[in-house]
């Protein structure tokens, strides 16, 4: 970098926050399901939500027929039991919690698949179905040692994205590889899940520490509104089990802190992404001409990734902007990830501006253009963010 003076300041920024308001879901037992759709091999026994019954080959899924606000946040807890295993393993296959933005109607196949995913290609006997538009909790209780499995009883999040990118196996986003918890030890258990943009984390019977969180990316699971359907699915194959639901609920909130939620209204085609990476991070910045002045998509591994021409004498402004950036995976929240107006507080050394949060959306002129950045850590891990801020600027 040459001698040029530049200026450098975090900006005031208008964030845009999801339009669906809280809703919530409450279960005691499932005596009456009129509010779910039951789909494939799935019904009720007695008071019970029954994903599979104890036979071979069989595919589930329960949704809650209306959409639920997750963009800005969630909170479900659930009981399960899973009982009379039999087969391969003592029992397969296992049963997922799924975000899904296809439709209360959507299917995946049997086996391997846990319900949401495509079917193992060797051991497929009808239909290949999947759902697209994806992300599920998967409680998997049989070790196919050919999809990578680490266990017979482990948690994984996995992914779905467009429907001409499904594979088998599904693509999983992190994963504890084995539970002291023994999921199908015929015993009832209390499972929660908590999604505090963009960290999500499982709780398997103690409810105060979790099995697994990791950050994950909603943007190919919400609509414009940050909704999505939100149900179970589950499968067997060549073993099986009881995959039993006691009592469900749920509650989509904004806990969201500092951090404003990417919708999938976005201009770039999901399959621009870096591949391998949690939060959708785009392969270049992006900047187009607007009505008002300039729309901007900045990746948050490109450091002074994306400018404008400098208009002499002219103000730039930055509205409606929204996203999430990680700097560092490893921490939880607002720790190591943030919405564009940062985690709040001056960061200090090592990062790009000491004076402004860690994650804020940053700008310079210099060389006749202003830049934007994210304050992210000055060294070449800078190249490691995920995530990234889309907005727009008005040349006043």
């Amino acid at each position: 970098m040459g001698a040029t003076p530049c200026s450098l300041a975090s900006i005031a920024l208008v964030l845009s926050g999801a339009g669906t308001g809280a809703a919530a879901i409450h279960f005691d037992d499932f005596a009456s399901v009129r509010e779910l759709s039951l789909v494939g091999d799935s019904g009720v026994t007695g008071k019970t939500l029954r994903l599979t019954p104890a036979k071979g080959d069989q595919s589930g899924a329960a949704w809650f027929r209306e959409k639920q606000p997750v963009g800005s946040g969630f909170e479900t807890t659930f009981q399960f039991q899973l009982t009379h295993q039999g087969g391969l393993g003592h029992g397969a296959d296992g049963f997922a919690f799924v975000l899904q933005n296809s439709g209360p109607e959507a299917l995946g196949g049997r086996g391997s698949a846990g319900g949401f995913a495509v079917e193992d290609p060797n051991f497929r006997h009808r239909r290949e179905s999947a759902i697209p538009w994806s992300i599920a909790v998967f409680f998997d209780t049989y070790r196919n040692e050919e999809e990578g499995d680490p266990s017979a009883n482990y948690v994984a999040f996995c992914t779905y994205g467009r429907p001409n990118e499904m594979r088998w196996p599904a693509r999983r986003l992190a994963f504890r590889p084995s539970l002291s918890v023994q999921l199908k030890d015929q015993k009832v258990h209390t499972a929660r899940i908590l999604f505090q943009p963009p960290v999500l984390s499982v709780f398997l019977d103690d409810l105060s520490t979790p099995v697994l969180e990791s950050v994950v990316d909603l943007s190919i699971v919400v609509d414009w509104h940050g909704g999505a359907w939100v149900g179970f699915t589950a499968s067997t194959g060549g073993g099986y089990e009881n995959h039993d639901i006691f009592n469900w609920s749920f509650n989509g909130t904004d806990v969201s802190s500092s951090m404003s939620v990417v919708s999938s209204n976005i201009t770039f085609l999901m399959s621009a992404c870096l591949p391998d990476r949690n939060l959708c991070t785009p392969e270049n910045a992006v900047v187009e001409r607007s009505e008002a002045g300039y729309h901007v998509i900045l990746p948050g591994n490109l450091k002074w990734g994306a400018s404008i021409p400098d208009p002499p004498g002219r103000t730039v402004l930055v509205a409606n902007a929204h996203g999430i950036v990680c700097w560092d995976l490893g921490a939880r929240g607002s720790d190591g990830c943030s919405g564009p107006s940062g985690n709040g507080t001056p960061v200090g050394a090592g990062f790009l501006a000491a004076d402004a949060p860690a994650g804020a959306l940053l700008m310079r002129t210099r060389d006749g253009h202003v830049w934007f950045s994210v304050n992210g850590r000055s060294g070449v891990e800078f190249k490691n963010n995920q995530g990234f801020y889309e907005f727009d600027l008005e040349i006043k």
